[in-house]
């Protein structure tokens, strides 16, 4: 994984649409988690977020912490933003959770192409721009297609899509991003350098 992409998209896409205190919920549940070793499961305990994630701001709150309510009011939010999601039950160590980054929140890609499309753009022929081996050229031709898959339309993130040549290079293909589409690992592999009409037809796809 890229983690510093990771970081990057979590401050540029999801913290701007989360409260300050939702946004430090989300990075306790993110470090053990997604940082530490790629996996996006982790058990998160009311009581520990109560008192190991953030102060109070009632000076005279017992013992400085966040209100249970609090806690239930930001898990729930977090939930509907799509930024975590409940996939267990209770425990001794908390309940079980699957934490999303923004590639996979529909909120943050809504919210991160709404922020690009008023960034100025420079004029460059497009022949001239390669959108197969830079990475944020890529990312591009990634964000046109939703991040799902143009043959399965499996949803993807910027961790498991790959890009495919329409026009094989051997066929006089080119990197242009019309002859790109988003394409799962199985789906790209499958098709390696046939032309897509031969793919397709072998899937039995109209």
């Amino acid at each position: 994984m890229e983690l510093p992409l990771v970081i990057q998209e979590i401050v540029d896409d999801l913290q701007p649409l989360l409260t300050p205190y939702e946004a430090v919920f989300y990075w306790y549940a993110f470090r053990p988690s997604i940082a530490r070793n790629g996996s996006p499961h982790v058990r998160l305990g009311g009581r520990d977020l109560q008192r190991g994630v953030t102060k109070s701001s009632k000076s005279n709150a017992i013992g400085n912490k966040v209100s249970q309510s609090k806690v239930r009011e930001i898990f729930q939010t977090l939930e509907s933003i799509g930024a975590i999601r409940k996939e267990g039950e209770p425990n001794r160590d908390g309940t079980l959770y699957r934490v999303f980054i923004p590639d996979e929140i529909e909120a943050c890609r809504k919210y991160r192409a709404e922020r690009t499309a008023t960034e100025p753009k420079a004029e460059v022929a497009d022949g001239d721009i390669d959108y197969y081996n830079v990475r944020e050229n890529r990312i591009k031709v990634y964000e046109r297609d939703g991040y799902k898959c143009r043959y399965c339309e499996k949803q993807l993130t910027r961790f498991t899509a790959t890009l495919d040549h329409v026009t094989p290079v051997a066929e006089g293909g080119d990197n242009s991003f019309e002859n790109l589409v988003t394409a799962c690992l199985n789906c790209s592999s499958q098709k390696h350098k046939r032309p897509v009409g031969d793919f397709l037809a072998e899937r039995g796809d109209p």
